[in-house]
Parts: C-alpha cells; sequence; structure tokens
C-alpha cells in the first residue's frame, strides 16, 4: 500500500480578511489625524541620489471648480428640485502618476489615505495581481499552493490581500507618517530610453517628500515589509517564517520596480502599437 503525499495547503481565512480590514481602518483613522508638521530629513547617501532624478518638482493647491447654476434656477421656476448628477469614476494608474510638465497638487494625509485606497483596486493592480498568480502558478512557485484549478484562485486571492495591503500600508500608513510623496513623477519622452529604465526601476528606493526634495522611499520599503509580515496569517505553513517573509519583501520591491518601468513607457507603448494617440 502505497502513502499518498499530502500537499500541505492553506485557505485565506475570514480571520484573515477581518485582520487586513481592521488594519486598514485603523490606517485610516490614524493618518487623517496626522498634522502636516516638518519633519527633518534622513540623510541620503551619494549613491542613491547619483540615480537619475525626475523632472523638475511643482505643486500647487488643489483647485476646484464651480458649475453654473442657471439650469438649476429655471428647474426651480417650474416647481421642482433636480436631483444631483451622479459622476461614477473608476480609479486608475493616473491618480498616481505626475506627467511630465504637469502640475502635483499638494496632498494632505487625508488625500494620501484616499490614494492608497484607489491604487489597490485600479484595473492596473487587478492585471498585476493575475500576473503575477499566473506566474507563480506556472512555475509553482510561492505561494506553494499546488497547481491544480482550486490553488490558483489561492493564489490570486493571496496575491490580491498581499498588495491590497501593502498599498494602504505604504501610501495611506507611512507616506504621511513620513512626509513623503507617493506619487510617480514620470521622466516621459525627450529623455535617453536607458536613463528612463534606471530611473523608474529606482523608484522603489527613492521617492520625494512634500516638499519636492529627494529621499529614501521609507514609505514604500516599509509598507511593502509590513505587507510581507502579514502573509504570515494566510500563506501556507512552508511560505511562513523569517526568510520566506524576507523572500517575500524582495519580491514585492522588485515587483514595485516592474511597475514603475511599466507605468513609464506604458504610453510610449500603446502609441507604437496605434492604440492610443501621441500626446
Amino acid at each position: 500500500m502505497t502513502n499518498a503525499r499530502v500537499r500541505p495547503t492553506s485557505r485565506i481565512s475570514f480571520r484573515s480578511v477581518k485582520t487586513l480590514a481592521g488594519l486598514a481602518l485603523a490606517a485610516s483613522a490614524v493618518t487623517a489625524a496626522i498634522a502636516q508638521t516638518p519633519q527633518p530629513q534622513s540623510p541620503v547617501t551619494d549613491a542613491l541620489l547619483s540615480l537619475p532624478d525626475a523632472p523638475g518638482f511643482s505643486s500647487s493647491d488643489a483647485v476646484t471648480g464651480e458649475s453654473s447654476s442657471a439650469e438649476g434656477l429655471a428647474d426651480y421656476e417650474h416647481g421642482f428640485i433636480p436631483a444631483p448628477k451622479l459622476h461614477v469614476k473608476l480609479p486608475t494608474r493616473r491618480d498616481m502618476t505626475i506627467l511630465p510638465g504637469q502640475i502635483a497638487p499638494q496632498l494632505d494625509s487625508h488625500d494620501k489615505v484616499v490614494l492608497g485606497l484607489k491604487e489597490s483596486v485600479t484595473v492596473f493592480s487587478v492585471i498585476g495581481w493575475a500576473t503575477s498568480a499566473g506566474y507563480s502558478h506556472l512555475t509553482n512557485g510561492s505561494p506553494n499552493y499546488g497547481t491544480d484549478k482550486a490553488a490558483f484562485g489561492e493564489r490570486l486571492g493571496g496575491t490580491a490581500l498581499r498588495n491590497v495591503s501593502e498599498s494602504i500600508f505604504s501610501v495611506s500608513l507611512f507616506a504621511p507618517l513620513l512626509h513623503e510623496d507617493p506619487r510617480y513623477y514620470k521622466m516621459g519622452n525627450g529623455n535617453n530610453f536607458f536613463k528612463r529604465v534606471v530611473y523608474a526601476a529606482t523608484r522603489p528606493i527613492i521617492t520625494k517628500t512634500d516638499s519636492g526634495n529627494s529621499t529614501v522611499n521609507l514609505s514604500l520599503l516599509s509598507g511593502n515589509l509590513f505587507g510581507a509580515a502579514l502573509t504570515n496569517a494566510y500563506y501556507p505553513q512552508p511560505n511562513r517564517g523569517f526568510s520566506q517573509t524576507m523572500q517575500t519583501f524582495g519580491t514585492s520591491v522588485g515587483g514595485s520596480a516592474i511597475g514603475f518601468v511599466v507605468t513609464e513607457f506604458l504610453d510610449d507603448a500603446l502609441v507604437a502599437a496605434h492604440l492610443k494617440k501621441a500626446d
């Protein structure tokens, strides 16, 4: 009689989901109360600062528009009050991207909380979940759920939880605490191709402060580290522990670098494929 090999599995528990939701709510409550007080900037090594930097930083207060009330007055004259128009806008990667020459609105703590929540559910993010889960499924890599159909669903769910938690930790929690700007400043055309690649790939390590100075991207690195640590609550047993957590952290930082490179060149690729008009 042969012994059947049992594959260790671990499914995402409701307790893990509640834990993540609680952390997200706690992050929102904490960051909403943070005052924008100036903090001393941490020194950055010469090696990091010698890497390509983004185009000049510029910011302004968010501009609010007022709509004309002429139509509303006409409606009132006819004896009824019109219902407010609903404007539904899906979150996009553009919310986290500043284009060359574009004025960057100043972000407060509330703005960063909202950006972190929005970034975690963009189409760009969902594609990233599916790509990461698909690659892991094909290579039978971490998290080691196996290679059957159920395993792919578990991988997709685990990847989504990890990326959402990393986004909330990085953008909604640590960016306000550390007074860092979580947005990506695109270098764009007119710059050397390899310089753009190096610039985009190093954004997980270098970012801007709220005042526009270059600094170590502690918000993203800390968020990815905390998100990786949280996987111990729902990853399979073989993928838990310190060494596996650090491996997950490294994978997350690498994934962030790939995401920035894609953001830098995506519009160029769409124009070359005649799927988008050149700006």
